[in-house]
């Protein structure tokens, strides 16, 4: 792609701006994949792709320029960072450092064909954060404890033998387990609690059709959603167009819960109108949740399809054995919507890992 700037928008177009490609910072352009808590729940992913704005000069300023009448909203998730996403939306933008002026830009927003020759893969950062290696379990490539180069490189742990029981630490009360769930800003609580007895007892969708996309499932096909012997459920990686324009990221990554299993923190059902939530939809019956206050993807769900199963995203998640929630959830092994996806470079690497991961 030949190009002196690159366009970007949100889903809702409200968002819209330019990025200024100067003579000293050619493409492609750095792309790295950030682990850390802080990312995962002020977003909702399980992990964040973001690239360094290029700047008019070496102490010039970053060259985004938000060209549409709207402007993001901003959360600070420390002193030290501000994040900024579509109020309508919830697609996260960009991020601001206000100490040295850098700008960090969500891949996910920017428009075009062929972005593997705009943003190449990297490096995964602050991977020790997420416990378990997260999503750097499947992409593959330098995984640093913390910052790129100034932190020693994360091993990843042995791989889980199969059948192995959730720990104790995840029961609470009378003996239930929860999987807590949150927001950064915490606007939004919930917990999931685990498939019942009855569930635990019925059939579930054959193996050979676990790779399909969630949202092309119906409720023909009994207890989709359940794995491991009805005791886990299933968890996937998205990388539609729509999901990435409404959340500002390359790869969603979704767990499907029956909404009888997502509870509020005072153990009612969930209610999808909760603490701080709002709901974008784009199409008619289909609708996605999010944090207003710090922009956290929370909910995908639609009407009639698929009954009341429920897309959690899945970096709210709390699990006590890491990121991926080994214990509640069993992973895919093939990206949906793979031959959507802008970044194609991108998501190969991840389809070959995932493919890698499930061979193992």
């Amino acid at each position: 792609m030949a190009s002196s700037s690159l366009s970007l928008s949100c889903a809702c177009r409200a968002i819209t701006g330019t990025i200024t490609l100067p003579p000293s910072n050619p493409l492609p352009l750095a792309l790295e994949i950030c682990h850390c808590s802080s990312c995962r729940h002020s977003s909702g992913q399980l992990a964040i792709s973001c690239f360094a704005c290029p700047r008019s000069s070496s102490d010039g300023p970053p060259t985004l320029n938000i060209t549409s009448k709207t402007q993001p909203v901003a959360y600070n998730t420390s002193e030290y960072l501000v994040r900024y996403f579509c109020a309508s939306c919830g697609a996260s933008v960009y991020m601001y450092v206000p100490e040295t002026g850098d700008m960090e830009v969500c891949s996910g927003v920017l428009e075009g064909e062929g972005m593997e020759e705009v943003l190449r893969f990297k490096q995964h950062i602050f991977v020790e954060s997420s416990g378990d290696g997260g999503m750097s379990a499947w992409v593959e490539g330098p995984r640093w404890k913390g910052w790129a180069e100034k932190s020693e490189l994360f091993q990843m742990p042995g791989v889980k033998e199969a059948g192995e029981k959730p720990r104790a630490a995840e029961k609470e009360g009378k003996g239930e387990r929860r999987l807590q769930a949150h927001c950064h800003c915490r606007g939004v609580e919930f917990y999931v609690t685990p498939p019942d007895e009855e569930e635990q007892g019925s059939s579930s969708v054959a193996n050979d059709n676990k790779n399909e996309s969630s949202q092309s499932q119906t409720s023909n096909n009994e207890k989709w959603w359940l794995r491991a012997s009805n005791t886990k459920y299933l968890a996937g990686l998205c990388a539609c167009n729509s999901c990435r324009l409404a959340t500002g990221f390359d790869i969603q990554a979704w767990a499907f819960v029956p909404k009888t299993h997502i509870r509020q923190v005072d153990g009612k059902e969930v209610d999808f109108k909760m603490g701080t939530l709002k709901t974008y939809s784009h199409t008619p019956g289909t609708y996605r949740d999010f944090c207003g206050k710090c922009g956290a993807t929370v909910f995908w769900r639609c009407e009639g399809r698929r009954g009341d199963v429920i897309d959690i995203s899945a970096g709210l998640l709390d699990a006590a054995e890491g990121a991926r929630a080994e214990e509640w959830l069993e992973w895919r092994t093939k990206v949906s919507f793979e031959e959507c996806a802008a970044n194609k470079g991108l998501v190969a690497k991840l389809s070959e890992g995932l493919k890698k991961w499930g061979d193992s």
